[in-house]
């Protein structure tokens, strides 16, 4: 069985330059923790998640780097955050290209699942995007693996 036999084809993405609240809208929507970025051309770009939206509120992180200047959130202190809620802007400001992972683990949709499998559990990883020549073409992750072996052993239907 071939990765594109099992992966999810209908795959909710996000563009980069989406700020941080339409991303929480998609994913609240979706129920997603995970979106592939792209551009208008479907080219993955980077994965998103809800950790990426966690490491703003981090003390420093390399993202703070790459936020714009307007989102200023570099010295808050923990009960001003609480208190007042987000610096204003922040939400508009910070944009999913500023947050995303670049560095992602994908598949080929032509290869074994089995392999695609071992790619996740070398690398530690639940789900990946499915490419095909750079080009976003589905998603796959271990249920997806895990639903159609129970199938194969006609556990389920």
């Amino acid at each position: 069985m071939l990765v594109k036999d099992v992966m999810s084809k209908e795959v909710v993405t996000i563009d980069g330059s989406e700020n941080l609240d339409q991303l929480i809208v998609k994913f609240l929507k979706y129920n997603f923790h995970t979106l592939p970025v792209i551009d208008e051309q479907r080219i993955l770009l980077g994965v998103v998640n809800y950790d990426d939206i966690m490491k703003i509120f981090l003390p420093y992180n390399h993202v703070h780097e790459k936020l714009p200047r307007s989102a200023n959130i570099c010295d808050i202190e923990e009960e001003v955050f609480l208190g007042d809620g987000f610096p204003k802007g922040l939400e508009a400001n910070v944009t999913v290209s500023d947050i995303m992972n670049t560095d992602v683990i994908t598949v080929k949709e032509d290869i074994p699942m089995i392999e695609a499998r071992m790619l996740m559990k070398a690398r530690n990883v639940s789900k990946m995007p499915v490419t095909k020549d750079n080009t976003l073409v589905g998603f796959i992750t271990l249920f997806d693996i895990v639903i159609a072996l129970f199938k194969v052993m006609h556990i389920i239907k």
